[in-house]
């Protein structure tokens, strides 16, 4: 065990016994001062940052790119603070439920009538990511599984990051056989989610047009669509304006077999499911996760 993952464990152990205790706005509070200390302090991240934005919104000038920066980075720490206080127990199971509004969710029974499954539901690094599966767990009963990375520090994976994603009952998959577990747990009528936007290595995924730039990306939902038939429904939990959160859910992505190859259709429905990702991104720029390697840039790039 390396002495970072230790100093890194203690520290994060000690600020969530921390947040046990002060007032919820105190704990608001400090996060958003290390959000913005984060941005003067970590500056590859942040010219990594700065870079991305300049890609996707090439018209805005210097200042209006570090004026979303600033946010996408306040947003980011009230983020963290919320999911602090939820592993800290701060919310009851009621409060949480009471702290998402929901819309479309109208899609998601429409998607639920139209198939004899389970649901893919894949999403992005915006709003809160991680409230999403726990709410959707804690509203449907369990019945969530979850497809992710594990952290890089072994302590905080095994004694806070998954103790959280676990908490309401949601299983957690990580990448290695991944494919094989959802379409297991799907076909038993339990959900499955993914996020779409995240870096992959340059031998991983499919290499697409985002935001047009080309980067590697998943095509996995699109197989398990195309493939296996099962039914793929977007979804994404923003924060809103009121403080609250609000879970929206669009409607499910619709492939009709075009006769084309298998590789073909999973590459043409992926763009598909990428460009529902932009939208939302394009919606919410403030709330997208732009401290991450999308574009794959290479060590001093950026």
């Amino acid at each position: 065990m390396q002495l970072r993952h230790r100093i890194e464990y203690y520290f994060t152990a000690g600020m969530l016994a921390l947040c046990r205790r002060l007032p919820k706005p105190v704990v608001f509070g400090i996060f958003r001062t290390l959000g913005g200390l984060m941005y003067y302090l970590l500056r590859a991240r942040t010219r990594l940052t700065l870079r991305n934005i300049g890609i996707v919104f090439p018209e805005k000038t210097a200042k209006e790119r570090r004026q979303l920066a600033r946010r996408a980075y306040r947003s980011l720490s009230e983020s963290m603070a919320f999911n602090t206080l939820m592993t800290s127990g701060r919310f009851s199971n009621e409060e949480l439920l009471d702290m998402v509004e929901v819309e479309g969710w109208e899609n998601y029974e429409e998607a639920v009538r139209n198939t004899d499954m389970g649901l893919c539901v894949f999403s992005a690094h915006i709003g809160n990511w991680e409230l999403l599966p726990q709410y959707a767990a804690l509203k449907l009963g369990g019945k969530m599984n979850v497809i992710t990375r594990e952290t890089s520090n072994p302590l905080l994976e095994e004694k806070i990051v998954k103790p959280l994603r676990v908490r309401f009952g949601v299983s957690v998959f990580y990448k290695k056989k991944a494919l094989m577990r959802i379409i297991k747990v799907v076909k038993k009528g339990e959900h499955a989610g993914l996020l779409i936007d995240q870096k992959l290595k340059s031998s991983e995924g499919i290499r697409l047009n985002f935001f047009g730039r080309m980067a590697p990306t998943t095509p996995a939902p699109a197989l398990l669509q195309v493939r296996f038939g099962v039914s793929v429904l977007p979804a994404f939990m923003i924060k809103a304006p009121n403080g609250k959160h609000r879970l929206i859910i669009r409607k499910a992505v619709s492939w009709t077999d075009n006769g084309q190859a298998m590789e073909d259709q999973i590459m043409e429905l992926t763009r598909i499911h990428q460009k529902i990702v932009e939208e939302i991104i394009l919606e919410y720029p403030d709330q997208w996760f732009w401290m991450h390697n999308r574009w794959n840039f290479k060590k001093g790039e950026h």
